[in-house]
């Protein structure tokens, strides 16, 4: 906790300048008309937003935005000018949020919150459109999903959250896909490193029928030779709601397929020498993904209060990835074929005739089968060079649920209480080894829930939450030998957003979180018990509409990530940070809409450094701060744009690893130098 308080005084000099920059700006613009930044009825709620978002009674929104915690949204106003290689990318915007940038082909990156190293350590659930998009590692896969046909992405962050079991330990992403409506988009960008995309959307709406058609395809060569990068994606929606709404029956079907080249890390010496090179031995490293997916959705009203919805999915995946990750070693071929299909039943009940001025109840059921294939080659130049050496088949059922309850007790007082199990069968059969072994039998998987919200005067709400959430190894849960229960990850936070009045809204939260038995997988795909772990921060979020025309967001998360009970093997690392995750991200942008159709966004993005090693040993690396600049002209139905990435030209590293086999090095992704880039969006 001392190392905690001193970091505080270290880190907290940002927000104390973010703070004197608002209080300058503020009384020069508010001279003139002050525009609203939340709704009344957003007020009275505990989530943040970046940009406008359309607050609706839609099913699935209101139980994620409206729970009691840190809850953050970015709606389609922001992602429709995202420019990315991944959708993953988008959610950097996203308080608490870090990026790692792998920039190897189709192993591109990932996100991490709450103190959670997303290169080894699965932490974040994905849910898009309701259906869970995690792999069988636990890895969330976005790459299907392009910004263009998402209408907003709500980032849970903390245990709290009762409707997931399987791959939620730290928080969960749910993405919602635009659906319904009458209009044509197009979009057109071209820009730095030959990047070109093209997107269209449909929509078509008519007597309770919509239908909803995507198509994109983007290509670059990369900022690093190389990594040049195609894929492209193709959707469609169909549902239909009966004239009394009481039934919506609908389907989605998906294909996505790229195929990305992978330039290797670079030592440090040649990352400070050259950082557009690729390594010498990745020159044919890479590799190729292709989805399909398809869901059938239903909701159905049996009375004003009682609502049940059901989905039914079944999704592919196939990949391969080809990597070399030294001059010494063998080129190996990493070989991925799943298949899941599930089912998710919710039932939900509301009233406010139960002595109460409104509650919600609510039973969950989901269940998951997977078949997957996990093999490894060793090849020459992506030739492969005999039988798998690693031939592992899995077959894996997940069942889970949960019963809610959330009151509005009194005009002031909110509860939220629930309590989640999870059951988890499989079969393991190492087939290169001929040795098959069952999951090992965890029973019932139980995790409560609690949470409250107090509003003592509007505009004002305290919040404080509990829950238990929890993790399998991906290997280690068919190893009997290892003797290792599942992972317990005990959270709580409490906090208090403000917003006063409409045009200002801030949120502070502190938070800790402590986890036994944490399991990650290293870079060679094995299992790594690191004993018991303490997490602890806290997170400041401010947004300001200061004039009519003119939006300031920001944000500044602190985490301390260390070792509390190593364990006998490694009693050396206890007190030690845990390696790859910064202390601090912050996030400062200001957005410019002029009625004339002008509009400019400009935005930093900025990350402490951090260790790459258990020990604390080596320097910290990693720390950068970027700036992005957007412009943009619009018109009723024609939009032209601007932007450019990594303003300043930063030269910086997205991602730092450390190997520990063989000889002992420390690698380097380098981030993007500064690109330009233009597009036209038309409106028919």
């Amino acid at each position: 906790m001392n190392k905690l308080r001193n970091e505080r005084k270290r880190h907290i000099f940002p927000l104390v300048i973010l703070m004197i920059a608002i209080s300058w700006i503020t009384p020069v613009f508010a001279q003139e008309p002050i525009s609203e930044l939340e709704t009344e009825a957003e007020r009275s709620k505990v989530y943040m937003k970046i940009g406008t978002i359309m607050v609706s009674e839609e099913a699935g929104y209101l139980t994620t935005a409206d729970a009691p915690g840190s809850v953050d949204v970015i709606g389609s106003e922001q992602l429709e000018n995202e420019n990315v290689d991944f959708s993953m990318q988008a959610l950097k915007k996203v308080p608490g949020v870090f990026y790692q940038d792998w920039n190897q082909g189709v192993i591109h990156g990932s996100v991490s919150i709450r103190g959670f190293d997303p290169n080894t350590d699965t932490a974040v659930r994905l849910n898009v459109d309701g259906i869970p998009n995690n792999l069988a590692s636990g890895y969330m896969d976005m790459r299907p999903f392009f910004p263009f046909e998402i209408d907003r992405i709500e980032l849970v962050k903390g245990t709290f959250d009762p409707r997931y079991g399987l791959n939620y330990v730290g928080g969960n992403v749910n993405v919602f896909t635009k659906k319904g409506g009458n209009y044509t988009q197009v979009k057109l960008l071209g820009g730095s490193f030959d990047t070109y995309e093209g997107d269209a959307v449909v929509a078509r709406e008519e007597d309770g029928f919509s239908q909803n058609y995507f198509v994109s395809y983007r290509r670059t060569d990369g900022y690093r030779d190389h990594s040049d990068v195609n894929k492209g994606a193709v959707s469609g929606k169909w549902f239909y709601t009966t004239s009394d709404n009481k039934l919506s029956v609908g389907g989605i079907a998906r294909l996505f397929d790229m195929d990305a080249n992978a330039p290797g890390y670079l030592t440090k010496e040649e990352f400070k020498a050259d950082p557009q090179q690729m390594q010498s031995f990745s020159r044919t490293d890479g590799g190729e993904q292709e989805n399909k997916q398809a869901s059938l959705h239903l909701d159905y009203s049996f009375s004003d209060e009682l609502l049940w919805s059901f989905k039914v999915y079944t999704q592919d995946l196939e990949r391969s990835r080809w990597v070399k990750f030294s001059a010494a070693g063998n080129q190996q071929e990493r070989r991925t074929e799943e298949t899941q299909s599930g089912a998710i039943s919710t039932l939900t009940y509301e009233t406010s005739d139960w002595g109460v001025e409104h509650l919600r109840l609510v039973w969950g059921l989901d269940y998951q089968y997977q078949d997957d294939l996990y093999q490894r080659y060793t090849t020459a130049d992506r030739v492969r060079q005999g039988d798998p050496w690693r031939h592992w088949d899995y077959s894996q059922w997940f069942w889970g649920s949960y019963l809610q309850a959330d009151a509005k007790v009194l005009p002031w007082l909110r509860l939220m209480g629930a309590l989640r199990v999870d059951y988890l069968d499989g079969e393991f059969d190492d087939k290169a080894n001929n040795t098959k072994s069952d999951m090992i039998d965890y029973g019932g998987i139980w995790q409560p829930k609690f949470g409250t919200v107090i509003t003592p005067y509007e505009g004002y709400n305290l919040f404080a939450n509990y829950g238990r959430t929890f993790q399998v190894g991906w290997n280690s849960r068919f190893d009997e030998a290892a003797d290792t229960d599942y992972s317990k990850n005990d959270g709580w936070e409490a906090g208090i957003k403000a917003s006063p009045v409409n045009w200002l809204a801030a949120r502070v939260a502190y938070w800790q979180q402590t986890r036994s038995d944490e399991v990650v997988t290293n870079m060679q795909g094995d299992s790594e018990n690191l004993g018991e772990t303490e997490r602890e921060g806290w997170d400041l979020e401010l947004n300001l509409k200061p004039h009519e025309w003119v939006t300031i967001w920001g944000s500044y998360s602190y985490v301390d990530a260390e070792f509390s009970d190593p364990g006998p093997r490694n009693p050396e690392r206890k007190g030690k940070d845990l390696k790859n995750i910064p202390n601090y991200t912050a996030k400062l942008g200001l957005d410019f809409d002029h009625p004339s159709g002008f509009s400019g966004h400009i935005w930093l993005e900025s990350q402490d450094d951090y260790y790459v090693d258990y020990l604390n040993e080596l320097p910290k690396v990693g720390d950068y701060n970027v700036v992005n600049l957007d412009l943009k002209y619009g018109l009723p139905a024609f939009t032209l744009g601007f932007q450019i990435r990594n303003l300043f030209d930063e030269d910086y590293a997205g991602f730092v690893w450390r190997q520990t086999w063989g000889t002992p090095e420390t690698w380097y992704s380098p981030g993007d130098e500064r690109g330009f880039y233009a597009y036209a969006t038309i409106d028919f």
